[in-house]
């Protein structure tokens, strides 16, 4: 199965469109920009500060495994689905409904919450040179951990096309897709910690 098709370039666009709804709010909104600070210092400075004193190998495992999470999961929620007992049984339209929603709401909430809030916060806070440094310090692993991450979150609606009865056989088809992005978040981590670009 091709794997950057029509579903990825969809999951592309709605994380475009979080992110540019994420830095619109932020820079729009004293509310929602103190709730981004909130959040992005609880979910991700935090736990950053409380491992550094462990050092970097412990720094690239927590990014490692935060950053597979969406990965991960865009496999599992099918699988979860397909192995439902629903009463009554999954239409196909609804089996359509749950699928694309898990794709279009990860997609967004990353690309809002990844990408748009942490990039306006800095321009908001620091200026030009603070959204300089931002995209300077994030201009190798940034790309290449969204690029793994939404590779798979699509894949709840590249699924969409097959009959619910063969979701576990196209996943178990689509596993090399989740190593490989595995992998290449293992890479981008370490890229993101020893190499800090």
């Amino acid at each position: 199965m091709k794997f950057i098709d029509r579903p990825f370039a969809l999951t592309v666009a709605v994380f475009l469109i979080g992110a540019f709804i994420g830095a619109i709010l932020i820079v729009l909104s004293s509310n929602i920009r103190e709730f981004a600070i909130m959040l992005l210092q609880d979910r991700m400075l935090s736990p950053v500060q409380i491992v550094s004193h462990l050092g970097n190998v412990a720094v690239f495992l927590l990014i490692f495994v935060n950053n597979c999470v969406p990965a991960v999961l865009s496999f599992i929620y099918p699988l979860i689905i397909a192995r439902i007992k629903w009463t009554p049984p999954l239409t196909e339209r609804r089996n359509l409904l749950f699928l694309s929603s898990y794709t279009f709401a990860a997609a967004f909430l990353i690309g809002f919450f990844s990408l748009g809030a942490p990039l306006a916060t800095g321009w908001v806070l620091g200026g030009t040179p603070m959204l300089l440094s931002l995209t300077y310090t994030a201009s190798v692993h940034g790309p290449l951990e969204f690029a793994f991450v939404l590779v798979c979150v699509a894949e709840p609606l590249r699924i969409t096309r097959v009959w619910k009865g063969m979701t576990a056989r196209v996943l178990l088809k689509d596993w090399p897709l989740l190593v490989v992005s595995v992998v290449g978040l293992l890479g981008s981590s370490a890229i993101e910690v020893f190499l800090r670009v």
